[in-house]
């Protein structure tokens, strides 16, 4: 009886040790992995959140970039770290499409979302020498002269190629996808009509909106991106068609709900900082977040859209 007294005042004790480390979480530095290089999209958010999230939660956060594999070997190094909080990442559309194509040994599942923190709308702009000022216009040219239209994306099955695809597919037109090493290159062989068309992000093609050299024919957001707000949506132009990209915060799947709480405040403080609202405006992104179940609702859905469509360019 001594013995099991014993083991159980050890087991109480191991307990109450894990309760209050929980409790007073965080105690120690955070990694945030960026699946990606510095400078890009991804880091810019991370970099941005980065000094209004240390003062909510009182520590530092240690940003590591692990590039590799569009994303797969800083995400696969996040999904395998301790389920403790202290090693954090940032999903985007590419965690579901990694695990489409099959180039990855995790699911989309194997994390938990924390936030949503920023949303851009994919965006379908033209090389203005196309003379289109219109989707309606694009699809009659297209149709008249029976020819696909050539349309830039930043990489061989990045989401921005499988968003292609998919516009393609709902527009039922025949799309030629060609990927480029970069969104500023496919930019730049739009403006300059050696193709006709890119399918990017907002941050990437304003500025060849603002100059005159691309126009915006349409987005793919639930509404019309702040960056861009000339442009229709599909929804608006009757096309039952709405997925944006997204960048917010994840963890290893197994987290605890106070630890998971802690976050959601530090992101919901971060959100209404001065400093972050002007960095989002700058990177042409809408604030949009989303925690619990209507985060999950978000995520399932656009991952049964991404994942499909990834799975499609992998046969």
């Amino acid at each position: 009886m001594k013995k099991i007294m014993t083991t159980l005042s050890v087991a109480t004790a191991a307990l109450t040790l894990s309760t209050l480390a929980v409790a007073d979480y965080p105690t120690k530095n955070i990694e945030f992995i960026v699946p990606w290089n510095a400078g890009g999209g991804a880091d810019n958010v991370v970099r941005a959140l980065q000094n209004p999230v240390e003062k909510a939660l009182g520590t530092n956060l240690v940003v590591r970039n692990i590039s590799g594999g569009g994303g797969a070997v800083g995400f696969s190094t996040a999904v395998g770290a301790k389920t403790d909080g202290y090693v954090v990442t940032i999903p985007t559309n590419a965690t579901f499409t990694l695990e489409g194509l099959g180039n990855v040994g995790f699911t989309y599942t194997d994390f938990e979302y924390i936030a949503r923190v920023l949303v851009e709308p994919y965006v379908l702009a033209a090389s203005s020498q196309k003379g289109w000022e219109s989707l309606e216009e694009m699809l009659n040219d297209l149709q008249e002269n029976d020819r696909p239209l050539m349309v830039g994306a930043s990489g061989v099955g990045s989401s921005t190629h499988i968003m292609a695809v998919a516009l393609a597919e709902e527009l039922g037109v025949r799309f030629e996808v060609v990927p480029y090493d970069s969104g500023a290159n496919a930019v730049t062989a739009a403006m300059g009509g050696h193709i006709d068309a890119v399918v990017l992000n907002p941050s990437e093609v304003v500025s060849g909106i603002d100059s005159g050299r691309l126009t915006a024919i349409v987005t793919t957001g639930d509404e019309r991106s702040g960056a861009l707000p000339d442009a229709p949506t599909m929804l608006e132009q009757g096309y039952d068609f709405s997925v944006s990209q997204w960048r917010g915060v994840a963890a290893p799947k197994g987290i605890s709900q106070e630890v998971e709480d802690r976050w959601v405040e530090a992101i919901q403080a971060a959100v209404e900082d001065p400093e972050f609202q002007r960095a989002a405006e700058m990177m042409g992104s809408d604030i949009m977040p989303l925690y619990g179940d209507e985060l999950d609702e978000f995520v399932e859905n656009t991952a049964r859209l991404m994942i499909e469509e990834a799975a499609k360019l992998a046969q």
